[in-house]
C-alpha cells in the first residue's frame, strides 16, 4: 500500500465542482476590498444546504504554528468516524494524511490565498479515495489570517474526482 496522501491544485472556482465553486463565491462576496473577509462577515446558513455538513472551520494558533478545528460538519464526522471539533489538524488519522492536511493549511496561512486541492488518499483496503476541498482565509483584523473555511466535495462517482486528481497531478509535473 501506497505510505503517503497526494494531493493536486485547481482553481477553487473552477465550474467542474459547483458546490465548493458556490462557496467559493459566497467567500468572495464577502471580501469588500479586502484579501480575507472575517469569521463575522460569513454565515454558514447562507451557504448551499447540502454543503454546510462538509464544512470545516479551523482556528489558526501562531504560538504553536497549529491548527484546531472549531466546527466540524456531520458529513466529516461520519467520512472519518471521529469528530475532530477542538482539536488539531494533527490528530487526523493515519499521521501521514494529517501531515498533508497540515501542509494544505499552512499554504493557505503562507499565501493569504484560497486553493483548491484535489486529494488522493490510500485506504486500509488497498483501495484509493479521492476528494476535492477548497480552503479560504478569514480575518478578523484585515492583515493576519486568524481562520480557515474548508468545503469539501466527495464526487458523484470515484472516477470522476479519480480522473480530477490525475489530470492535475498531470499538468503539474
Amino acid at each position: 500500500m501506497q505510505a503517503e496522501s497526494r494531493y493536486g491544485q485547481f482553481d477553487p472556482g473552477d465550474p467542474d465542482y459547483p458546490d465548493l465553486a458556490k462557496v467559493y463565491d459566497y467567500w468572495q462576496h464577502k471580501l469588500n476590498g479586502r484579501f480575507a473577509p472575517s469569521w463575522v462577515d460569513i454565515n454558514l446558513l447562507d451557504l448551499p444546504t447540502k454543503t454546510i455538513p462538509r464544512v470545516c472551520i479551523i482556528n489558526v494558533n501562531t504560538k504553536r504554528a497549529d491548527f484546531t478545528y472549531r466546527f466540524w460538519g456531520t458529513a466529516l464526522t461520519g467520512m472519518h468516524d471521529y469528530d475532530l471539533t477542538g482539536k488539531s489538524v494533527l490528530n487526523l488519522k493515519p499521521a501521514y494524511y494529517a501531515r498533508m492536511i497540515y501542509q494544505q493549511y499552512k499554504s493557505v496561512y503562507d499565501a493569504k490565498a484560497s486553493f483548491g486541492f484535489l486529494t488522493e488518499i490510500p485506504l486500509e483496503s488497498g483501495l484509493l479515495a479521492y476528494y476535492a476541498v477548497v480552503r479560504m482565509p478569514l480575518s478578523s483584523n484585515g492583515q493576519d489570517i486568524d481562520m480557515i473555511m474548508s468545503a469539501e466535495d466527495h464526487g458523484s462517482g470515484r472516477e470522476q474526482l479519480r480522473d480530477a486528481f490525475h489530470k492535475v497531478i498531470q499538468n503539474h509535473m
